[in-house]
């Protein structure tokens, strides 16, 4: 009886103490709304979650669902991440098995994914294609993970450049394609803006690019005669642009820069003629 009755008062004791300590709802809450108001979104979105799953029925429900939708939303990228982290984590061990268990399988597309996943938020460069392999680089074009080369058009060419070099064999149709693709985007760029074309001549002749007009021409017919049909469709829609405005007399071999106004003004705060591209 003595053992019961002492068990029963450390019980007691034990529920009075968690009273004590107990968390509140206006304590959460409130907890949710520093996290909000500090642009901690991921520990707010956290915290008004679980609001909501315990006090399903409190009369601060709907603003508690506001903040944490809100939340959210402006924590998307981190989601995406955390989401991608952790399916890389599921591949990388699912690599490890493949790898002992199909010792012969070509696993590369399923290293570049984890690659991609793992470095989601950083911008590809270049660089960082510069030393892969076809099978390699025909995954990372495949899945658009290259700089913009209307962006960086001498970068892009310098690249490619580089890269054919290294590799003149033949190669697949799909890889070459869309390198001839990134070319033309390049040229494009450049035909379109006649400061930059002026001013990056001499390192466009350098590199066997001149006239920029003709290697266009060159890299639309391949990329098409190698691509895919969408491919294809995005090289024809180039290539009608080009012929729209050579055909007009608005593209050729001239570097003379327009001189106007415009010009003027951009020359009098100063203007950097090797990186004057066209507006897109």
């Amino acid at each position: 009886m003595k053992l019961y009755l002492k068990k029963v008062i450390m019980l007691i004791l034990v529920l009075a103490a968690a009273q004590s300590f107990a968390i509140t709802s206006s304590e959460i809450y409130s907890d949710g709304t520093r996290a909000f108001n500090s642009a901690r979104w991921q520990e707010a979105e956290e915290i008004f979650a679980r609001f909501i799953e315990t006090w399903p029925d409190h009369i601060l429900k709907p603003k508690a669902l506001y903040y944490k939708t809100i939340a959210a939303t402006r924590n998307m990228t981190g989601s995406i991440n955390k989401t991608l982290a952790d399916n890389a984590a599921i591949w990388r061990s699912e690599l490890s098995q493949l790898q002992t268990e199909l010792p012969g399988q070509d696993l590369t597309e399923l290293k570049v994914a984890i690659d991609i996943a793992n470095r989601y938020n950083e911008k590809p460069d270049w660089n960082s294609l510069g030393n892969l392999n076809p099978v390699e680089l025909k995954h990372y074009l495949q899945r658009n993970w290259h700089p913009d080369a209307t962006s960086e058009p001498m970068a892009a060419l310098a690249w490619s450049n580089d890269w054919l070099k290294k590799h003149s064999s033949p190669m697949d149709p799909d890889l070459e394609s869309r390198i001839q693709l990134i070319r033309a985007r390049a040229f494009w760029q450049i035909l379109l803006s006649p400061l930059s074309l002026c001013a990056n001549s001499d390192i466009l002749k350098l590199w066997r690019c001149w006239p920029v007009h003709e290697h266009l021409q060159k890299a639309l017919d391949r990329g098409f005669a190698t691509g895919d049909p969408e491919l294809k469709k995005q090289i024809a829609l180039l290539g009608y642009h080009f012929d729209f405005f050579k055909g007009r007399g608005l593209i050729g071999i001239s570097t003379a820069s327009l001189k106007s106004r415009w010009y003027s003004y951009l020359s009098e705060r100063g203007i950097n003629h090797q990186e004057a591209w066209c507006p897109k």
